[in-house]
């Protein structure tokens, strides 16, 4: 229901917000759903949301003015409340206090450059799949062989044999009762030789009388052995059917038992898991020589928060870092403002028009004309026709600049440089020089050629020098360009324009030459921003970062062009949200493609068999026959009598259910990470991809520096316990 009413809200202010901003759409639903959650009514809620997508909109713009940089309020925060952000803390820190807030969470153990969350760090354990077993087995006796013939048989059987032994007890009781009559009676008729002879029939007839008895007993019990014979394979099978349905019940049993457990031990898995961690720290597993962080949003909101996070696992760890900020959006500002809130030395440079730092301090002859040479004949769009070209012009003004340094005093500054090349071209305001520094420069006026091509770089230089020299007019007057603390700040005015470009490229040169003093810019150097100035100038300034033993870190838009050949050889790469599809193809085929197995095909079959049968045969036979033969002295007749009877049953019944599943994989190749999920990423979501180890690792990550100061956010990495 309240995912039901969530989407409700989601699709009213998608409606209703005109920016379209996911950021903005978001924070009204929260409203409303909060608003809703209070008991007021729709048009309340409706109200409370556009109220807050309206401080929402403000907040933006603000964070986007100049100098303002991006803000870290809690309800200003463009991160959406979605599933990314699971328990995200309710804190309303205003543009004043959040410091405060963060610093002690941010500056402390462990080290980290975003947080994953637990959905995709540790997800949560499987539930088992409910137990197919069907009912509980039954017992169903049988179908009973047809006995009722030969318990006829064995009935009748009995009856004849109480029937003669009835007669044969009558016999008996008549005989005892008579027998002195019937002796008299013999002896009186019969004399002695009638008394002999009854003596011997009496005891036949005995004899008689028990094989009659015993014949019909015999046929009873010859009737209760075919009954039994006749039920053998019955009994037999029945006895084999009620041990396979113990078998089946024992199974059954088992299975349910074991079911029971697997659900219990997931219960209390899943219980773990939700009173565990929800957010654990990212890390490489070791320290990369440089690190690319491209893509993110306009307003620069991603890669503020990445460098707070980034920053203070750096400074946690005793390293200092000096941050060139070339975009003019202030992105390193937030990253200063919470070393200072935790007693850090700082130090915050906006490079404008009137700046009072020495760009050229510290620097000697060599490197002053070496770096003015690079910054002023340095194009980001030269290509292969021009490189010839290029390189003639620079040596021209390494030449011409280190003359003119040799002719002139300290202190050096941008306007005394121009006036310098303003003699070189045979006029000019020297007004800012001495006479005898104008005598040394005449003097040597013979060594430069006066053709047209070099009176115009002369006289194209000395416009850009003039206007290096409103942007640092004070020279040896001012305070050193570079310092030693332990976050050092160093801002341009930001844009596109041949100005900033110019600023941009003096600075990376400058930045360049400071490496080559030890512990001048820290064991860190940041740059943002520097991608347009051209792969040519990136390359340079990583490869000296890295003779230095510098760790550098770059903030890059677009990975495209030649740029793209040197992304990740530091090691780490951090990939953000893009908005161009080439961009995201390009991080897509970056972050790699891997063998995957995917469903192509599922069958499913199900059959039920049962068949029974059965029958009973019954038959009898009876043969008689006599036979006489006459001889001589004595006549013999003889008597055969022979009966057969034979019975047979059978029985046979089966039940079978057959249920069969065939799945189907096929084996494809494809994305890790998809460019679409890369476009629809949040502004401060990002993918490390770390190379740093043996093994190559991708993770998602946020790095919203609020999460620090939520409940349930780990110490530890994911998999750290488990590994211990």
């Amino acid at each position: 229901m309240n995912e039901a009413m969530e989407a409700g809200w989601r699709r009213y202010f998608a409606n209703s917000v005109i920016s379209g901003d996911r950021g903005e759409i978001d924070a009204a639903t929260r409203a409303a759903l909060a608003a809703v959650g209070r008991g007021v009514s729709e048009t309340r809620a409706k109200e409370a949301g556009k109220a807050e997508a309206k401080r929402y909109r403000e907040s933006l713009q603000h964070a986007s003015a100049p100098g303002g940089g991006p803000v870290f309020a809690g309800n200003a925060s463009p991160m959406p409340a979605d599933s990314r952000m699971p328990g995200r803390a309710s804190f309303a820190a205003s543009t004043e206090d959040w410091p405060a807030l963060f610093a002690p969470r941010l500056l402390a153990a462990p080290v980290r450059w975003g947080w994953q969350g637990a959905e995709t760090a540790d997800p949560p354990p499987p539930v088992p799949a409910p137990l197919q077993l069907g009912p509980k087995p039954a017992w169903i006796e049988p179908p009973h062989p047809d006995v009722g013939p030969l318990h006829a048989r064995r009935s009748q059987a009995t009856r004849n044999l109480v029937v003669r032994l009835t007669l044969a007890v009558v016999a008996f009781l008549a005989f005892g009762v008579y027998q002195a009559t019937v002796a008299s009676k013999v002896a009186h008729l019969g004399g002695r030789e009638a008394t002999k002879v009854y003596g011997y029939l009496l005891p036949a007839a005995g004899i008689l009388m028990g094989f009659w008895v015993l014949q019909a007993l015999g046929a009873m019990r010859r009737a209760s052995a075919s009954i039994r014979a006749f039920q053998q394979p019955y009994l037999a099978l029945r006895a084999a059917e009620k041990q396979r349905h113990q078998q089946a019940l024992q199974q059954w049993d088992t299975a349910v038992r074991q079911h029971q457990a697997e659900q219990n031990a997931a219960r209390q898995a899943l219980a773990r898991h939700r009173s565990g961690p929800l957010w654990y720290p990212v890390h490489p597993v070791s320290e990369p020589t440089r690190v690319d962080v491209f893509g993110g949003d306009p307003h620069r909101f991603g890669w503020a928060c990445l460098l707070v996070t980034l920053g203070t696992s750096l400074l946690v760890r005793g390293h200092r870092l000096t941050v060139l900020d070339l975009t003019g959006q202030e992105v390193g500002g937030e990253l200063v403002r919470i070393a200072a809130a935790k007693g850090m030395r700082t130090r915050r440079t906006v490079l404008d028009e009137g700046s009072d730092v020495d760009l050229l301090a510290g620097l000697s002859q060599h490197d002053v004309a070496e770096s003015l040479a690079y910054a002023l004949t340095e194009r980001a769009d030269s290509g292969a026709t021009s490189g010839g070209e290029q390189r003639e012009e620079r040596a021209l003004a390494t030449e011409v600049f280190g003359q003119v340094l040799a002719c002139l005093d300290q202190p050096l500054t941008f306007a005394r440089l121009a006036a310098a090349l303003r003699v070189l071209r045979r006029g000019g305001d020297v007004e800012t020089l001495a006479p005898h520094e104008v005598g040394r420069l005449v003097d040597g006026i013979g060594e430069v050629d006066q053709n047209e091509w070099t009176g115009r770089r002369l006289r194209y230089w000395a416009s850009r020098l003039d206007v290096l020299h409103r942007l640092a007019p004070a020279g040896g007057q001012a305070g050193p360009l570079w310092s030693r603390d332990d976050v050092s700040l160093l801002a341009t005015p930001g844009g596109r324009d041949d100005r900033t470009e110019l600023i941009d490229r003096l600075l990376l040169q400058l930045a360049r030459q400071a490496m080559r003093v030890p512990g001048l810019l820290g064991s860190h150097l940041v740059v943002a921003g520097a991608d347009r100035l051209g792969a040519s100038t990136v390359a340079a300034l990583s490869e000296q970062a890295r003779a230095a033993g510098i760790r550098l870190v770059l903030f890059l838009d677009q990975p495209q062009g030649d740029i793209e050949k040197t992304v990740g050889t530091g090691g780490a790469v951090c990939i953000m949200k893009m908005y161009n599809h080439r961009d995201a193809t390009i991080a897509a085929e970056f972050i790699g493609k891997g063998h995957k197995f995917v469903v192509n095909q599922v069958t499913s079959q199900f059959g039920r068999t049962f068949t029974d049968g059965g029958g009973d045969s019954f038959s009898a036979n009876t043969t008689a026959g006599s036979n006489s033969t006459r001889k001589r002295m004595r006549n013999e007749r003889g008597l055969s009598d022979s009966r057969g009877h034979a019975w047979t049953g059978s029985r046979n019944w089966s039940a079978a259910d057959n249920i069969g599943t065939s799945t189907g994989r096929a084996r494809v190749y494809e994305f890790i990470t998809e460019p679409q999920s890369i476009l629809g990423m949040a502004p401060t979501d990002f993918i490390l991809v770390d190379n740093s180890g043996e093994d190559r690792r991708v993770l998602m990550a946020n790095c919203y520096p609020g999460i620090c100061v939520m409940d349930r956010v780990s110490s530890v990495p994911a998999g750290a316990g488990r590994r211990a």
